[in-house]
């Protein structure tokens, strides 16, 4: 482990002044010149190994969910960032494969608090307890190992094109064309992170800045925990491939050549040709449910401030927050049109077939969510273990009885009105009840199963 040169005290990197400083005398150094000063001395024993392909931290499990946490100085991990346990058992000095660069943390746990209670004032309907000092207490800055992937085509692609000739009769002539050319393509800094359990749609969600990525330095992670990774960098390869096809379509299409010919989308055959590793940083919260068996997640990016977050919603919110605004459309409704029967019927058929749409959309993101078909990542890791798929067919029923009753009332065509007003109270009703049923099924969106033993890597303590 890194001590300071002056006092052989402990030291922390400070993301906002981008400089590493001893906690003790208050020295000051800049990560570069101190990775060099510490080799010179010799005295130390640096994080990164002398053969230059490894980097050596203190491991603690997770008795719970089995997390390795990787730590590079002397403070102990003592609550699990995938599960939040409590239980953290001291186990061995690890190494880990070296990454060739890294994106040091810019944001200090200041700002990520402050970016996250700005996300939280605008979800009208969180619940109070995420906005408690003690749950924000427990974000903690990660280093989270990502794939950058680099892109190339040099040589001869050929693409085909078709344009109008002639007419003849009732004959339409097209001449066929094949169109080869040379091009010298490249993309570099398509990136994906290599952990299971932080989800692409995390990831995804707060992109870095990679051309600010330093070359790696072990001091960049004084203070700071670390995943070693546990997924495959090769299994984003066809991802990283159909990202670049509309620009490289967009880009070729500029050339007078493939207009000309009419070859519309033009495509190159670009192929991934180089993987390295970069460490990025993430400020992690896992929120333990009640019934002990579920955790909500939120992430921020340690380099732009970026929140991602899964946000339950408070059932007594929403249920106060859908009166004033069911009063509010009675008040509107009801000075544009006449409430007759026979329009409240037909209100009620719309209600009921605009909350099937919606129930539709969130059971097939549910079954997503749970099977995790969407995170190439969590898969790949779990690839022998088969899930099983939802029956959603209950989230419909209350959905399409809604919109039956009043839809068959006017097809009956009844001379007296209770019918029509009968048929459209149940009808609200039942809406009603889909739409809390649309709350819990929100919330199942946004909570996430406890990993249990199947994952390495992570970071927290406080």
């Amino acid at each position: 482990m890194i001590k300071c040169p002056n006092c052989t005290g402990e030291m922390n990197f400070d993301p906002q002044a981008q400089k590493v400083k001893c906690e003790y005398c208050g020295s000051v150094f800049d990560p570069k010149e101190l990775q060099e000063k510490v080799k010179m001395s010799g005295e130390q024993k640096n994080i990164t190994e002398e053969a230059g392909e490894s980097i050596e931290g203190k491991s603690f499990t997770c008795s719970q969910c089995g997390a390795v946490l990787l730590t590079f100085d002397e403070t102990a991990i003592t609550f699990c960032s995938y599960c939040g346990s409590q239980a953290m058992i001291e186990s061995k000095m690890m190494k880990v494969n070296k990454p060739d660069f890294i994106i040091p943390f810019a944001k200090t746990k200041e700002d990520c608090i402050a970016a996250y209670k700005s996300k939280l004032k605008k979800a009208m309907f969180a619940p109070e307890y995420l906005k408690s000092d003690v749950i924000l207490e427990k974000f903690r800055g990660i280093y989270i190992p990502y794939a950058i992937y680099k892109l190339e085509h040099k040589g001869e692609i050929t693409n085909k094109g078709s344009k109008y000739s002639h007419r003849s009769g009732d004959y339409v002539y097209y001449d066929d064309y094949t169109i080869t050319a040379n091009i010298d393509a490249s993309y570099e800094g398509i990136s994906y992170d290599l952990i299971s359990k932080f989800y692409d749609k995390f990831s995804t969600a707060i992109p870095y800045n990679y051309k600010k990525k330093e070359e790696f330095n072990p001091n960049y992670l004084i203070g700071f925990y670390a995943d070693a990774g546990d997924v495959d960098s090769t299994i984003y390869d066809s991802e990283v491939e159909k990202t670049i096809i509309p620009d490289t379509t967009k880009r070729l299409r500029t050339r007078r050549e493939f207009s000309k010919y009419g070859c519309s989308t033009p495509t190159a055959n670009i192929k991934v040709s180089e993987r390295k590793i970069g460490m990025f940083p993430v400020y992690f919260l896992a929120i333990r449910n009640k019934d002990n068996k579920t955790v909500n997640y939120a992430v921020v990016n340690g380099q732009t401030g970026q929140v991602a977050a899964d946000l339950p919603i408070s059932f007594s919110k929403y249920v106060i927050g859908s009166l004033l605004l069911s009063i509010l459309i009675f008040i509107l409704v009801n000075s544009v049109f006449t409430l007759t029967p026979k329009v409240v019927a037909v209100f009620s058929i719309a209600a009921g077939i605009l909350s099937l749409i919606i129930t539709a959309v969130q059971a097939t993101k549910i079954n997503a969510h749970e099977s995790h078909t969407d995170d190439k990542g969590y898969v790949f890791v779990h690839k022998d273990t088969k899930t099983k798929k939802n029956n959603t067919f209950k989230y419909y029923i209350k959905e399409v009885i809604a919109s039956l009753l009043p839809a068959i009332a006017l097809f009956m065509n009844f001379v007296n009105d209770a019918y029509y007003y009968g048929a459209a109270i149940i009808s609200l009703v039942l809406v009603l009840l889909s739409f809390l049923d649309l709350v819990k099924e929100h919330n199942i969106l946004v909570t996430n199963k406890l990993p249990q033993l199947e994952k390495r890597g992570g970071d927290e303590h406080e």
